[in-house]
């Protein structure tokens, strides 16, 4: 049969540059035999046909259900007409969703049916890390007020992270044909995208291809603590209410301004030291069952932590004069920008019991909190 590799995540692995190198490539890949999808419907911001997010949202019902069967009707008329052998699918919530959705298993029976068999691929990396990105995550699109030490206390213990537990459904409907690669590998110093490429088996179709600067090729960089803090007081005082279109857009303001100044010059490091010492027991059996299926090897064999540093988390404090200065000329720069007005304390107040339901509520249907309707 076919193939049909379904990338699936984790999220701010990496997904994003990946699927931005096999979007740019798209009009070649089929002389390769590849083929990697449009399933944007007529019409849509050209932005949408560089990964598969329609559809994932749609088949865990972010979407409608008329919408659900265009883009599988979409994807099975790609499937009907393409010569490719092998076919790709990329994003990175897959990996997220909730297993009652049944997505795996809605999209085996649709490959099954013109002659493809289903493929998992994800790449992965220490929960710690991983949960550091998803605070800077929600800092960017303006979805965060608590500490990162509170972050930990509600997220820390989340079964999205217990990767083992996210690859199943994947692993039982591709028959156990999967592909997992570390985010950073003991094993290997080559480029991320060098080694997925290679790890799928499509190294000597897409080498030539594959420039330098495919393979460099890195997106969706980290926000540091500066723009964290800001985003953090931002969400504080309600100024994610009062934005006009995607919240992300004021979350790249942030950054903009911060890296313009030569400010965040690193990642975000939260300081959480014994909230961080308990994720790592919580999912330390998880990952040993993981490493295990997936390579033949122990966890700490193939996985590579990134390099120890010191938190730079600023809520945490004390914050030097100059660097406080920085961060209140950020909110208020961000503030102007999305004409914010402070609402009276009485509406201040509902709202943060409304964040709370929302919060509470993203949980309960495994979606990310600032996607939750």
């Amino acid at each position: 049969m076919r193939r049909a590799i379904v990338h699936i995540g984790m999220p701010r692995t990496g997904s994003t540059a990946f699927q931005e190198v096999l979007a740019r490539l798209r009009p070649r890949l089929a002389a390769a035999g590849i083929c990697y999808p449009n399933l944007a419907p007529p019409g849509a911001p050209g932005s949408d046909d560089v990964n598969h997010y329609r559809l994932g949202q749609a088949l865990d019902r972010r979407r409608g259900a008329a919408e659900r069967r265009e883009a599988l009707a979409r994807l099975d008329a790609i499937l009907a007409a393409t010569p490719a052998d092998t076919v790709l699918l990329s994003y990175e919530d897959f990996s997220v969703q909730r297993p009652f959705w049944r997505v795996p298993e809605i999209l085996f029976d649709l490959f099954a049916r013109r002659g493809f068999a289903l493929e998992a691929a994800l790449v992965v990396k220490p929960q710690a890390e991983q949960l550091a990105s998803a605070y800077a995550l929600r800092a960017q699109v303006v979805a965060e007020g608590r500490t990162f030490r509170g972050f930990l206390r509600s997220e820390g213990g989340s079964r999205r992270y217990d990767y083992a537990d996210r690859l199943e459904p994947w692993r039982r409907a591709a028959a156990g044909r999967v592909t997992a690669l570390p985010y950073r590998d003991r094993r290997s110093d080559a480029p991320l995208l060098a080694r997925l490429v290679d790890g799928l088996g499509l190294g000597e179709r897409l080498a030539p291809l594959l420039g330098p600067a495919d393979l460099a090729y890195r997106t969706n960089r980290s926000s540091g603590p500066v723009a964290v803090e800001a985003s953090r007081r931002l969400y504080r005082l309600g100024v994610h209410r009062q934005v006009t279109g995607h919240r992300r857009l004021l979350g790249h303001v942030l950054d903009d301004w911060a890296w313009a100044r030569g400010l965040d010059a690193e990642r975000f490091r939260g300081d959480a030291p014994e909230g961080l010492a308990r994720v790592a027991a919580r999912y330390a059996a998880g990952n040993a069952r993981f490493a295990a299926a997936c390579w033949g090897q122990s966890w700490d064999a193939v996985i590579a932590a990134a390099p120890a540093a010191p938190p730079n988390e600023l809520a945490t404090g004390p914050i030097a004069p100059e660097t406080e200065a920085a961060v209140e000329a950020l909110v208020r720069a961000a503030a102007a920008r999305a004409a914010f007005r402070s609402p009276p304390a009485w509406r201040r107040r509902t709202a943060h019991i409304l964040e709370e339901c929302r919060e509470r509520l993203g949980e309960a249907v495994g979606y990310p909190v600032w996607r939750v309707p």
